[in-house]
């Protein structure tokens, strides 16, 4: 009688072992869905503004200074109407008849941009 009686309490442990041991695991499932939501929900947010003004497309002149390069002048301009830099590169070279990449010091180039209509003055750099 003892040695039944020790064997369900054995069972009656190990079920309980077992029991716990699902409880931890669920609510470790439970809390990792629970922050990959979180995650979902607060990275992926993006504030999204209403333009108050048209936007209009404007050149501007710039003298090539010792070092530069269409990219570097490029990533200077470059506005959100472009859908990437290339693009971007291949509009000053289609504006200045360029068909390399090639540009000198001290000559003069042709950049597009878009700005605030009104915002006519942008900074040559």
């Amino acid at each position: 009688m003892y040695h039944t009686n020790t064997k369900c309490r054995i069972i009656d442990y190990s079920r309980r072992n077992m029991n716990i041991g699902k409880r931890s695991y669920l609510f470790g499932v439970i809390l990792l869905f629970m922050l990959i939501l979180a995650s979902i929900i607060f990275i992926t947010k993006t504030v999204t503004a209403e333009r108050t003004s048209a936007r209009e497309k404007l050149v501007t002149s710039v003298q090539i200074k010792k070092g530069d390069s269409l990219w570097s002048i490029a990533n200077t301009y470059i506005t959100e109407e472009y859908r990437n830099i290339n693009e971007y590169i291949e509009e000053i070279k289609t504006s200045n008849g360029l068909s390399t990449d090639t540009i000198h010091a001290g000559n003069y180039i042709i950049v597009p941009y878009y700005a605030d209509a009104g915002n006519r003055i942008r900074g040559v750099q």
